[in-house]
């Protein structure tokens, strides 16, 4: 962990890193500037720390000027002899709020909530980040079509929709090109990116840029509309219609 100390008594950081080592013996002081000026320079001029400690009462002024002065990302523990500063402390990008002088059980409790946040959010992003692979993963970016004699490679991007026609799989293009494609819209449904790209039914997996408008039809089913226009009504089944808008939504 990397850390910052703003702090303008020597005694005080002196103790802050002596516990700081004890507790954390991986962690990394990279710097302890001791005023609002130097820390606004050290932030401006160097990437962000994990964790900040912030003495409020600083020589030249309180140190909330210092996250007006320039964008501070990283997560603080304010440390001060008031206690009156908590409130307008935790407006901020607070953790914790230590009273000085620093108490060594006070600190540990406030590195295992900054490390509990980071570690929601660090398994946040790994999710996210997992939710995004299983939709991006493999998908293609160009197919291989034919019109006639001649083979075309199409970007996926330029796919209005593909549907299956008298036993033949064709794609549909914004220009309103039809290319039989030698792939089943089984194989399809898989490769295509699932945010831009659903199965409507067993004739078609529609482009969402394609669809121009959505009606609810009979028993429960939606009839949708696409651009070009599809040779026959595309109908989304009841059983697969709550899917199909959830999907809408995302």
């Amino acid at each position: 962990m990397k850390v910052l100390i703003i702090e303008d008594e020597f005694i005080a950081s002196e103790h802050l890193k002596t516990m700081l080592a004890e507790l954390r013996p991986g962690i990394e002081v990279l710097a302890v500037p001791d005023s609002i000026a130097a820390a606004v320079e050290w932030l401006e001029n160097n990437p962000q720390p994990d964790l900040i400690f912030v003495d409020i009462e600083l020589g030249d002024g309180q140190s909330f000027d210092i996250f007006m002065k320039t964008p501070v990302e990283a997560p603080d523990i304010f440390t001060t002899a008031y206690q009156e500063h908590a409130l307008k402390a935790f407006k901020l990008n607070s953790v914790d709020y230590l009273l000085k002088p620093v108490d060594r059980n006070e600190l540990e409790n406030a590195l295992v909530k900054y490390e509990k946040l980071h570690g929601e959010q660090r398994k946040k992003l790994q999710e996210n980040l997992l939710s995004l692979l299983k939709y991006t993963e493999g998908s293609r970016l160009r197919y291989l079509a034919k019109t006639g004699t001649r083979l075309i490679s199409v970007e996926t991007d330029d796919i209005s929709y593909f549907y299956t026609r008298d036993r033949l799989q064709f794609i549909k293009t914004w220009k309103g090109e039809d290319l039989v494609l030698d792939k089943r819209l089984d194989e399809i449904e898989n490769e295509v990116d699932a945010r831009k790209f659903f199965r409507v039914n067993r004739q078609f997996v529609v482009n969402y840029k394609s669809i121009q408008k959505v009606h609810t039809w009979f028993s429960g089913k939606l009839k949708v509309s696409v651009q070009p226009e599809a040779y026959e009504k595309i109908i989304v089944s009841r059983l697969k219609a709550a899917e199909f808008k959830k999907w809408l939504g995302e």
